[in-house]
């Protein structure tokens, strides 16, 4: 019995037991406001990650980050709608880019196809 209190007091004089001493992770301020960044609303963060690169009548290229494909695709759809009538949008390529953006390209087919 006497080791067991032995132990308790050295593991209480040198602050092993705390659960946020040795095992806590170090604070960094970018990794805290990264983790932390929240959006009220989809179209804020559609609007802040999203950005037309080049386009034309048969095509759009976007550049993006922190949205998947699956969330791009009906911005691509609505873009082949008003630019060429009867088209739709289909995803050409996916090209990793600059500081981890990515750039998606569409084509504008035709539906008839």
């Amino acid at each position: 019995m006497k080791k067991f209190y032995v132990l308790l007091a050295i593991c209480t004089l040198i602050g092993a037991c705390n659960p946020h001493g040795s095992l806590q992770e170090p604070t960094n301020k970018y990794h805290t406001l990264v983790l932390n960044k929240s959006y009220d609303d989809d179209a804020l963060r559609y609007r802040e990650n999203i950005s037309i690169k080049v386009k034309g009548d048969t095509f759009v290229t976007y550049e993006y980050k922190d949205v998947r494909i699956d969330e791009l695709a009906p911005l691509a759809i609505k873009y082949c709608e008003n630019s060429a009538q009867g088209t739709d949008a289909r995803l050409r390529e996916i090209v990793l880019y600059h500081n981890n953006a990515r750039r998606a390209t569409f084509d504008c087919v035709n539906l008839a196809m």
